[in-house]
């Protein structure tokens, strides 16, 4: 079971690259498909989710393309995740059981809340800048690597 699905996974790596460039340069989407490895279209349609939550924004014209929105320490990656899932809910679960009949519907519920917590907290306690900083801590360290 994976949580990350392409589009979380591919929306991630855009918003990464994005993050990695000079604030004042516009990436175009072609670019960041390019150095993703991500296909096209697909991009397009994450870049507009992306930005239509607010995360990047679009600059036409000559050297225009993509740029985020505002500062990589600002954008969670849970703000990712809620722009490409379109819901603030990690896992659509049945509607919430009655609390005053005790069931295994309950106990699964409250487990189930219990999973969206810890998962919310990890993702949303995590920027974009603090993966640009993992990115360029592994470049750092494979570049003293001989052979690589």
């Amino acid at each position: 079971m994976s949580f990350f699905n392409a589009k979380l996974r591919y929306g991630l790596c855009a918003a990464v690259d994005l993050a990695m460039q000079p604030p004042s340069r516009a990436c175009q989407s072609r670019e960041i498909a390019a150095r993703q490895n991500i296909p096209g279209p697909y991009l397009d349609q994450i870049l507009a989710a992306l930005k239509g939550a607010g995360i990047v924004r679009s600059i036409r014209g000559a050297g225009g393309g993509y740029v985020l929105a505002k500062p990589a320490d600002k954008i969670t990656v849970g703000d990712v995740v809620c722009a490409l899932l379109r819901t603030d809910r990690l896992f659509a679960g049945p509607e919430e059981p009655i609390a005053n009949a005790p069931s295994i519907a309950w106990v699964v519920h409250e487990f189930e809340e219990q999973v969206e917590e810890a998962i919310s907290n990890i993702l949303y306690s995590t920027t974009l800048a603090d993966l640009v900083i993992r990115k360029q801590s592994l470049d750092d360290a494979l570049s003293i690597m001989p052979g690589i």
